[in-house]
């Protein structure tokens, strides 16, 4: 997480659930075995056996074995009989756990009918601007924790975490008084008070 977002990532995951996730993303920014998982996912309940997941995908037994071993071990495949089978529920856990962990969902306790616009900690959606564009902008200033000023590049770099829609939130955020622009419209800082 950027040292930026606001202190309210405080309230995180504990070691274990972080040491998990680490592992498990770890393990799945490999191809051949995010190939592999999903392979056995799209097998269903049956799961498959290595020679069917090495057929299916090209890859030779080694290449099978090791995946499906690192697979099971962090908890993405189980063997049953002689096949195995994705399961998928961990990464879910461990889905929900970052997303509980998120910053903004702190926020949004605070601005709870914000809450259908965010989903994973980026707005998904641009809420009534005319009725919620005063909340949005306070909810995200406090999240990107701007104690000073900034070039408009660190801006963009920063609201990129939020929503790909950059200009939008730029703007909110100058309109509704949480920042400032420069006259040379190129840096931004808080509104004072």
């Amino acid at each position: 997480m950027r040292v930026w977002l606001s202190a309210a990532y405080g309230a995180g995951m504990s070691l274990i659930a972080t040491t998990r996730a680490a592992e498990m993303l770890s393990t799945l920014a490999e191809p051949s075995r995010l190939r592999v998982l999903a392979e056995m996912a799209r097998s269903g309940a049956n799961g498959a056996t290595l020679s069917e997941l090495g057929a299916a995908l090209g890859l030779t037994p080694k290449v099978v074995g090791a995946c499906v071993a690192r697979l099971v071990a962090v908890g993405l495949a189980v063997r049953v009989a002689d096949s195995y089978c994705a399961q998928l529920g961990e990464a879910r856990a461990i889905v929900d756990d970052l997303d509980a962990a998120h910053p903004v969902n702190r926020l949004l306790e605070e601005f709870p009918r914000l809450k259908g616009v965010f989903s994973h900690g980026r707005l998904i959606s641009a809420p009534e601007l005319s009725v919620h564009g005063h909340d949005l902008a306070v909810l995200v200033g406090r999240l990107i924790d701007l104690d000073g000023p900034a070039s408009e590049t660190e801006i963009n770099d920063r609201l990129s975490v939020v929503s790909d829609d950059v200009a939008l939130l730029r703007r909110l955020l100058v309109d509704e008084g949480v920042w400032r622009r420069d006259r040379s419209g190129s840096n931004y800082e808080p509104a004072l008070g």
